[in-house]
């Protein structure tokens, strides 16, 4: 049999194959060229990749377009870590992830229950290429702190981490949306009832400390006092942080209005 004869006996043979992986995924030999390279197609997600006719035989291949990261993210082609070390890009998107999907996560940050992450950035390539071309990716702040990924200022009460819904910010900016759990009236807002004073107090957090702005008789007077100064702090962090974030992200807090059901 001549070396033609053999190629042709042999893509007889092992093309249209199925086979498994070492982790229990089927895949079928697509293409036979020599038994140092053969093409084999993954069945559940179509998959593509080229290996050796002896790794395809031992099952020493693997999908990459599987969702392994917290059962909905695909790493694809792409590295999470270079010599060990994460790239920042791979840790702001597992933690994005496990915020939506983990249990654990959940559990300990109710808040997230109810938030989802878009196709796209389910995909890290996609994602790490995104980071990239955003205004505040790998930025400090004035305390040496990395600008953080937040979903919540373009789109008022979002519950989805979209290219089209998140954007880089400072954590001094980042922090103004935290709510605390101390007034129910208010749900979480900068209201709470003093016991001693048998009275209702409004402060604002202001990155770190906290400003008191008084008691009042009512939670409704206490209220509008903390949305007062609240906003205005909000623009204030807007215009001193202008330079270094998003336009969108500019405009969307020079226009934020805070509401007593936020």
């Amino acid at each position: 049999m001549n070396n033609h004869e053999k190629l042709a006996h042999n893509k007889s043979v092992y093309e249209g194959q199925t086979m498994f992986s070492k982790d229990g995924e089927e895949f079928v030999i697509i293409e036979y060229t020599n038994t140092r390279k053969v093409s084999v197609q993954f069945t559940e997600t179509g998959y593509v990749v080229q290996t050796t006719l002896d790794n395809a035989r031992k099952g020493s291949v693997r999908d990459k377009m599987l969702p392994t990261a917290h059962g909905v993210g695909v790493m694809g082609e792409q590295r999470g870590h270079i010599n060990g070390v994460p790239l920042t890009e791979y840790i702001l998107w597992s933690s994005m992830l496990g915020r939506c999907y983990s249990n654990n996560r959940l559990r300990k940050q109710q808040s997230y229950s109810l938030c989802d992450v878009s196709d796209n950035f389910k995909y890290f390539p996609y994602f790490k290429e995104w980071c990239n071309t955003q205004v505040g990716f790998k930025s400090l702040d004035d305390k040496g702190k990395a600008f953080a990924l937040d979903k919540d200022i373009l789109v008022k009460g979002n519950k989805l981490y979209s290219e089209d819904t998140c954007c880089f910010v400072p954590e001094e900016i980042n922090s103004l949306f935290i709510k605390s759990s101390s007034c129910k009236i208010t749900k979480g807002l900068g209201v709470y009832f003093h016991r001693r004073v048998k009275k209702y107090a409004a402060t604002i957090g202001m990155y770190g400390k906290s400003r008191h702005l008084g008691y009042f008789d009512t939670p409704e007077e206490a209220f509008y006092v903390y949305k007062t100064n609240k906003e205005v702090y909000i623009k204030e962090m807007a215009n001193k942080w202008k330079d270094q974030i998003d336009h969108r992200t500019h405009e969307a807090l020079m226009n934020w209005e805070i509401e007593i059901t936020d």
